[in-house]
């Protein structure tokens, strides 16, 4: 016993001395996530620091800027953040707010890497809240003008505009040049709804956000008129264009000189240089034109740490590792982003470059947007107002009185701040009354006279049902419920990970629905989509059903496969393939239209084309599913029949509305109601193609309801939508029930 005491203690010793080597020599273990192109590239980043200090081990996940906000929102809520973050600068009020982000003063008292003087000012902005800094500038980016130097020197200028008067004078003069010269084109590619160019050329004319003195809740009045008025002037001249811009490959147009001006970033530089080479010498760069002063546009990325960092000592390292001017050079040379340090800019890889230094001289005048949580919500407020003003439908002092006071409304905070247990009473009211209204209609409802319905109760059943009853339970019900709760609240950035801050708000979110101009908007839009998809569908599928149930046709399974492929084909590769029959340059309706001896059309960005356009695609996307339907149900109709009717001298056409219709009846009502359901939930058409516009003519109730829900986390606000199409969804299915029973009623 004594021998095998000592070699069970000698075994124990052994064990916890490698136990403890173990873990003295496990690494430590960050996780880092970066979006877009940057989180393949800050893998290198990662081994170069990781070659530094052998002890860590950096984990690097890419995430796509598309899903990057959600994947943000969705680790905050479910505590899996990372250890440190690329984050968009205009993202990081929502996310302070949310308290996700660590602060980093202290850790900033200590270190020597960080240079904070030699950021450029506006980069710092972003990263700054309530007396605390809680990220650092990661790279930057400005806006400035990209020109065909060539162009402009055949309209008599040697170097560009450096001001309002002389650039409206060059794009005058590029347009002589055209007309003389007989060359398609404008002289300016200019959006109709950028917050961004808006905002620069505001800040020129001395603008100012939120301003102390003035009434105005958003922008100071004077220059916005002014803006806004100058923008116009460039469409009411003819010197840019409300449609050719949209859907036009901009690197195209500016090779054929189409567009020889632009506003743009610099990952234009290398788009130019790499997809263009064959204009090397004949474009160049220049800081946007100044009027009562210069400014532009200053974006990018900052590198943040949060809260839940369980190494925040070597995440601080990471950060101070990507922060010096040498990191910064490195990652110029790797990804081609501007560098947010002066010193970084002395490097020749920066230096050299002619098509830089516009860059550099303009991030000195740079401004940064507001550090608010809303201001997401402000900007689309603000492209909201600007479009109607350059399509002419509103004045610019209209517009600006638009922009003014949807950023009231967005601000606009309930006074009562709500108490964690009323709160719960409210909800578990709701869900009572739900559960009591639910049970009233069950128990009022009369029972299907057939065998099954009347059977009596089997409690063994419950064993069967549970684990369904349960899952359903889970993941809908109780779901539901939240949302009917939540519509009632105010449910926003600032409730996400902080219960404490929603507030019930009653029928708030349905009264505001109620006088929002968008959703009624989006409303007509997808009562429209459907009224007029709905019997296109129809109508398509019941030929096609018609057709490949003749006798006479052949490679019917060829064409059944044909016509359905499109309606399980994801909708980004349908959209890829309608973006280019829709084409405004290539495209080839717009080329069947020039045989036709017709102008070509803008169909996407053509206010009156848009709707119309994402129809047609929708139609010819889903009629397929059900045209197998009608084919099922045309086959099931008797021989008898149609034999019967050709004894009796029945046409085709008799026979077709005697006894095809007629037997269809029944799968007729089923598909129009699954139709009009899907078509009155349209989203992905506007999503990927058109983005709601132009001016909100393709703004869907769903892709409103998306925006405000998981573009700017107005959850509550996001329910009632949802609760309001599900009450129109009803009383479209319960209508068309009603007549279909008319109609049978009518035929007995």
């Amino acid at each position: 016993m004594k021998n095998i005491c000592a070699l069970l203690i000698l075994l124990l010793a052994v064990t916890s001395g490698f136990s403890q080597a173990g873990a003295a020599e496990s690494p430590v273990n960050l996780t880092v996530w970066a979006m877009g192109n940057e989180g393949l590239l800050i893998r290198k980043m990662a081994d170069r620091f990781e070659e530094l200090n052998p002890q860590v081990k950096i984990t690097t996940q890419a995430i796509p800027w598309t899903a990057a906000h959600g994947k943000l929102v969705t680790g905050v809520v479910g505590d899996m953040s990372p250890d440190v973050c690329q984050m968009g600068t205009t993202w990081m009020a929502e996310f302070q707010a949310m308290g996700a982000l660590e602060p980093l003063d202290s850790y900033l008292q200590g270190a020597t890497a960080v240079k904070i003087d030699d950021y450029f000012p506006a980069a710092l902005t972003s990263t700054f809240f309530a007396g605390q800094r809680f990220g650092l500038p990661w790279y930057v980016d400005t806006r400035v003008f990209f020109y065909r130097s060539d162009i402009v020197a055949q309209a008599g200028y040697t170097s560009f505009p450096a001001d309002w008067i002389e650039l409206k004078a060059l794009a005058t003069a590029i347009m002589a040049a055209n007309k003389e010269a007989g060359r398609p084109g404008f002289a300016f590619s200019l959006p109709t709804n950028d917050w961004q160019i808006f905002l620069m050329f505001f800040w020129q004319a001395g603008g100012q956000l939120f301003p102390d003195a003035e009434n105005q809740p958003l922008l100071s009045h004077a220059p916005a008129i002014k803006t806004l008025e100058y923008l116009r002037s460039f469409f009411v001249e003819g010197l840019t264009s409300l449609t050719s811009g949209r859907d036009m490959d901009l690197l195209t147009a500016f090779d054929s000189g189409f567009f020889p001006m632009f506003i743009a970033g610099p990952w234009m530089v290398s788009t130019v240089e790499t997809g263009k080479p064959e204009l090397a010498g004949r474009w160049a760069t220049a800081p946007m034109p100044k009027d009562a002063r210069g400014a532009s546009f200053i974006g990018g990325s900052n590198l943040a740490m949060f809260k839940s960092s369980k190494n925040k000592a070597w995440a601080w390292k990471f950060m101070e590792y990507m922060s010096t001017a040498e990191s910064q050079v490195t990652w110029y040379e790797l990804s081609k982003n501007l560098p947010s340090l002066r010193g970084a800019w002395e490097h020749r890889a920066l230096s050299d470059n002619p098509h830089l230094k516009a860059f550099r001289q303009q991030l000195e005048e740079a401004i940064a947007p507001p550090a608010i949580p809303e201001w997401e919500q402000i900007a689309d407020a603000v492209s909201e107002g600007m479009e109607p003003v350059m399509h002419g439908n509103l004045s610019a002092a209209e517009g600006v009185q638009k922009m003014s006071e949807k950023a009231a409304i967005i601000l606009r905070k309930p006074t009562a701040a709500g108490v964690a247990g009323d709160l719960w009473k409210l909800a578990l009211a709701l869900a009572v009354g739900t559960l009591l209204l639910l049970a009233i209609f069950f128990r009022w409802l009369p029972r299907e006279k057939d065998y099954i319905s009347n059977r009596s109760f089997q409690p063994v059943a419950l064993v069967f049902v549970l684990p369904a009853l349960t899952l359903l339970t889970v993941f809908l019900f109780l779901p539901i419920l939240a949302s009917w709760f939540a519509s009632f609240t105010n449910w926003d950035i600032y409730g996400i990970s902080r219960p404490e801050n929603v507030v019930w708000t009653g029928f708030d979110n349905y009264r505001h629905l109620a006088g929002d101009p968008v959703f009624w908007v989006s409303l007509r839009n997808s009562l429209l989509f459907a009224l007029i998809g709905v019997p296109l569908n129809l109508m398509c599928s019941l030929f096609a059903a018609l057709l490949l149930n003749r006798e006479f046709i052949r490679f019917k399974a060829l064409f059944r496969v044909g016509f359905f492929i499109p309606c399980i084909t994801t909708m980004v590769a349908v959209a890829v393939i309608w973006r280019w029959l829709y084409n405004p340059e290539f495209g080839l309706l717009n080329l069947a239209l020039g045989w036709l001896g017709l102008s070509p059309q803008n169909w996407l960005a053509n206010q009156w084309l848009a709707l119309p356009s994402l129809i047609i695609m929708a139609v010819w996307k889903g009629f397929g599913y059900n045209m197998i339907i009608f084919i099922a149900a045309l086959q099931a109709i008797p021989e008898e029949l149609y034999e019967s009717a050709d004894i009796d001298g029945a046409s085709e056409p008799q026979q077709f509305w005697h006894i095809t219709l007629p037997m269809l009846r029944e799968t007729t009502a089923f598909v129009t109601i699954m139709t009009s359901i899907g078509f009155l939930q349209f989203f992905a058409e506007p999503y990927i193609m058109t983005g709601g516009g132009p001016l909100n003519q393709t703004m869907s109730v769903v892709l409103y309801m998306y925006n405000h829900g998981f573009k700017f986390y107005n959850l509550g606000y996001a329910s009632s939508i949802a609760y309001v199409l599900f009450a129109i969804i009803l009383v479209f299915t319960l209508v068309q029930g009603m007549i279909r029973k008319g109609l049978e009623g009518g035929r007995k």
